[in-house]
Order: structure tokens, then sequence, then C-alpha cells
């Protein structure tokens, strides 16, 4: 019967528990976009491979928000930002992906928005959102994270390779 007890205790609130699926119906929004710009840098595979992984990546992050939602709160104590500010803010971010979505930008243009963009929702990564009651649960979901950070700096690096590209080609 204490486990029980303790299970309640530890659910999240249904608004809580609603700014985690608003998390993870943006981290699939961005997957999309990344997707569209795999698509459309088709004949660069280096790039369109790039943006694959990024996208794989992001739709890993929705399904451990979706995770967490099915758990339903048990093990975690609290969401850790401020709910109506950062869902607000998160709002704003799905109307910029959605503009973005179908549009064809240059290589360039389309590596600095993905990186702009990750860099501003990095903290909305599960691990930065929730506070974990669980111990295991909490390294559960930063296992899951440190698998596939880095992808932020694999941007930045490809973007620096295409800046380098350009320079060469005006040397010539």
């Amino acid at each position: 019967m204490r486990q029980k007890e303790n299970a309640q205790i530890l659910k999240l609130p249904l608004d809580q528990l609603q700014f985690l699926q608003q998390c993870a119906g943006f981290e699939s929004k961005v997957a999309t976009l990344y997707h569209h710009y795999a698509n459309i840098f088709a004949d660069d595979e280096s790039l369109s491979m790039l943006f694959k992984k990024t996208a794989v990546e992001e739709e890993n992050h929705a399904q451990q928000f979706h995770l967490a939602i099915r758990l339903q709160g048990t093990g975690m104590e609290a969401v850790k930002i401020d709910v109506t500010k950062a869902s607000a803010n998160l709002k704003k971010l799905e109307e910029i992906v959605e503009r973005l979505t179908g549009t064809t930008p240059f290589p360039e243009d389309a590596l600095d928005m993905a990186i702009r963009l990750e860099e501003q929702v990095a903290l909305l990564h599960m691990s930065n959102v929730v506070h974990f009651q669980d111990a295991g649960l909490k390294q559960l979901f930063e296992a899951m994270m440190a698998h596939d950070n880095g992808h932020v700096t694999m941007l930045k690096d490809y973007r620096e390779v295409i800046r380098m590209g350009k320079s060469a080609m005006e040397f010539c």
C-alpha cells in the first residue's frame, strides 16, 4: 500500500503533462523540418545524411517525452521550468518551424537556422525539463540524451566546411 501512495505523490499535474505533450509535438515538428532539409539537399549526400541523422535524434527526443507521458509523471517530482512561459515560447518556435518547413534555403542558411533552433531548444530536452525523483529513471533519460548529444557540433562543423569551401572558391 505504501508503494502505491508514493507513486500517487510522484505523478505530475495535468498542466505539466500537457506541457510534456507540447514538447513532444515540437520535437516531431523539428524532425519533420530536418527531414525536409535532408530531401532538398539530397544532391549533397553528406549534408543530407547530417540532416537525416539530426531528424532521427529529434524523433528520439519526442519519444522520450512520450515515455514520460506514458509514465504519467511517475518517478518525476516536477517540471523544473515555468510551464506557462515556456509553453508560450514553444508556441512561437513552433510557428517558426512551420513557416520554415516547405521552404528551400541555401545549405548554409539551413545549417544556421538548425543551429539557432537547436541552441534555443536545448533547455527543453527531457533531462533539462523534468526534476526526477527516481535516480534510475533520471539515469535512463540522461543516457538516452547522451547517446545523441553533439548534433549541434556536427551542424556547426559542416557549416564551417561550407564556409571554407566558399572561401577557397573565391580565391580561384
